[in-house]
Formats: structure tokens, sequence, C-alpha cells
């Protein structure tokens, strides 16, 4: 039974990834902040501190891969000067904490996989398709996206394989960017913002838990990819879809763009632009989408 110790365990993605890795046969190791985390079956829980510069050093035994899954939610708070400071400390801090540990102590992993997001490319609405090795936005989030990575990246120099996944919306029926509109969509309110012509690339969370299950098992898979489903959507297609997954229309307009800065400042350029990003060095490695589609996301 193949060990692994996940950092961010605890977030929206890992409590849908470690029970899928266990039903799979794997043991996992889950670093917390709380001291007084259960034991569950194949589950275990090690303290770390990151402002500490502390992890638990027993989490490394026997563990052969590391899946890193740590970052304070992008689109929670304003992006004040403070949450901005945030955002790149709680991705980069807990990445270097690691890679400390496991150089320092020599510890055995052979593979690293490690998040990332679109936003790499900028907060830009174009026609223009993006791929992994298209030029990093201007922007802070692209930014934020481009210090992540570096530092993830590092891990290469241990001669540890390294994947990076750069992420889309991911979709869940009960969490997520689907809960918060489901109420609206339910209603009959569009839950269209801007133009509505923004791309919105995205992924099923049942396909981005078989995605790392299937880089575990297929050793030649290293490098960037792009984490996102075939399908290209506006977010005007997303709006529509989401309406009749319930059986509704809307007549309304979108919710104007002013309104959207207002409420959110420079958090609102995640909302209200988008670009078409592409999923074909993915395919390549032979991984296979069960959703595909918005439809199969939404109706099942």
């Amino acid at each position: 039974m193949k060990k692994i110790l996940i950092a961010g365990g605890t977030g929206f993605v890992g409590k849908q990834l470690i029970p899928f890795l266990v039903e799979k046969g794997y043991s996992i190791h889950v670093l917390t902040r709380k001291s007084s985390a259960n034991t569950l079956e194949n589950i275990r829980f090690f303290q770390w501190d990151i402002e500490k510069q502390y992890i638990d050093k027993k989490a490394f035994e026997g563990v052969e891969i590391l899946i890193n899954l740590t970052g304070a939610n992008i689109g929670e708070k304003r992006w004040t000067n403070d949450r901005k400071k945030e955002l790149i400390d709680s991705r980069i801090k807990s990445i270097d904490l690691l890679y400390q540990y496991i150089s320092k102590n020599k510890f055995d992993i052979n593979t690293f996989i490690s998040s990332s997001a679109v936003g790499f490319y900028g907060a830009i609405t174009t026609d223009k398709l993006f791929v992994e090795t298209s030029k990093n936005g201007n922007d802070f989030l692209a930014s934020v996206c481009r210090k992540w990575e570096a530092f993830a990246l590092k891990f290469t120099n241990l001669g540890i394989r390294t994947v990076v996944l750069r992420k889309g919306v991911v979709l869940v029926k009960n969490g997520g960017m689907v809960q918060k509109l489901t109420p609206l969509a339910k209603r009959g309110i569009t839950v269209s913002l801007g133009s509505g012509k923004q791309y919105l690339p995205w992924i099923d969370i049942r396909d981005l838990v078989r995605l790392y299950e299937f880089i575990l098992s297929n050793s030649t898979v290293s490098g960037i990819f792009n984490a996102i489903a075939i399908e290209q959507i506006t977010m005007n297609d997303f709006s529509k879809r989401l309406l009749h997954s319930f059986g509704k229309k809307s007549f309304l307009p979108n919710v104007p763009s002013f309104i959207i800065r207002l409420l959110f400042g420079e958090m609102s350029v995640m909302l209200l632009e988008g670009s078409k990003v592409s999923n074909e060095k993915l395919k390549t490695t032979g991984f296979i989408f069960e959703f595909d589609t918005l439809e199969k996301s939404l109706s099942s």
C-alpha cells in the first residue's frame, strides 16, 4: 500500500480527493494545523506549523508521494495589501517548508504533485487559446501563479518527478461555485456577470480526483498541465445551462460590471475576465475525461 502525504488536505479539493485515494488502496498522511485530529482507517493526521517552520517528521515515514493543495482561498476576501501577502505566503511558504524538510532529511519522495491555476495566463478576455508554453500574464493573480509554480518546480532539483496542475474552476454540485449560484438559478435569476463573454475554464471534481490517481499510476507524466475540461464555455453559456438544469430560463440582464467592481474591487477581474485554455497536452498523456461537457457535470 503506497503512502501519500497531503498538505492542505482539509480544504475543498482535499475533502474529495482523500476518500477517493483511500478507496483506490492508498494510505494517506495529512498535514494539519490542529493537534487533535482523529486518525481514521488508512488516514493519519500529523501536525505542522508553517510560521514556526515545523513539521512532525513522522508524517514522512514510508511516504513516496507528496501532494500539495495548500493556499488561502483566492476569492474569499477583497484583495487588500495584507490579503495579497497572505495569498502569496500561504502558497509559497508551505511549499518551501516541505522542500526544506525533504532536502535536509533526504526523505525518499519520488513524486510531487502541486497546484496552480489558469490565472497564470492573466485575467483577460480574448479568443486566443492559451497552452502551457504561453506567456505569463501581468496582473496580480498571474504573478501569484508564477511564484507558486517556481517554488514547486524546485523539487526537480531533488530528482523528484514533479507535476503542476493549472486548474480551472472546480465544479461540484454540493460545493464551490455551483453551490453558491444554485439558489439564484432555482429562482430563474441569471448568474452571468458583466458582458458574459468571458470564458470559464473548468473541470469537474470527479475528473480532477481521477486525474490525480492517473498521474500516480503513470510514472512518465511530469511537467505542467492545464487541468481543465475539453469544452470551452463562456459565462453566458454557464448561466444558461445552470438555469436549464433546474428547468428555468431568465430574461433578466447580466449583473453589470460596475457593480461587480464596486463589490469586489481588484478581485473583480477574476469574475469579469477569462480566456480559452487548451487541455491538448493533458489529453496526450492518455487521460480520458468522463465529464467533458457541462451538461454531464451538472446532470449527474
